[in-house]
């Protein structure tokens, strides 16, 4: 009995790491909501960076080293929000900000865009998430 104990919480623990670091991944934002609605009411200077993606895209895991790189690079100059579309609080934000790919990187200052992209070109990721429009 003990033995099957340890193989399902193997198997558990085995699964959780394996959605975190293979399929997720990303360092997505617990309170994503609470730190968009802040943009409204905060300094129109404040740089932010948003990024929506999707567990198990291709697309999205081919860019996650380049933009969890720039997102530990720029992160005392940068606000980053990451957004897992699955999360259904997320729909309201792919709507207002027009995301219909992912993953999309968009460049914020105060609540107004930037620049932006869904290249997951690591050259074209650098630019906008680093400001460089």
């Amino acid at each position: 009995m003990g033995g099957l104990f340890l193989i399902v919480l193997g198997t558990i623990i085995g699964g959780k790491i394996y959605y975190y670091t293979r399929i997720n991944g990303y360092p997505d934002t617990a309170n994503f909501s609470q730190r968009i609605h802040s943009l409204k009411l905060e300094d129109s200077s404040r740089k932010t960076i948003l990024v929506f993606h999707k567990p198990g895209c291709p697309d999205c895991l081919a860019a996650r080293s380049k933009i969890k790189s720039e997102l530990r690079r720029n992160s005392n100059k940068v606000q980053g929000v990451v957004i897992n579309t699955n999360n259904p609080k997320s729909k309201q934000y792919l709507a207002e900000y027009g995301v219909t790919k992912v993953p999309t990187i968009i460049y914020l200052q105060g609540d107004q865009v930037v620049d932006s992209t869904t290249s997951i070109n690591d050259k074209e990721i650098k630019r906008v998430m680093r400001g460089n429009s």
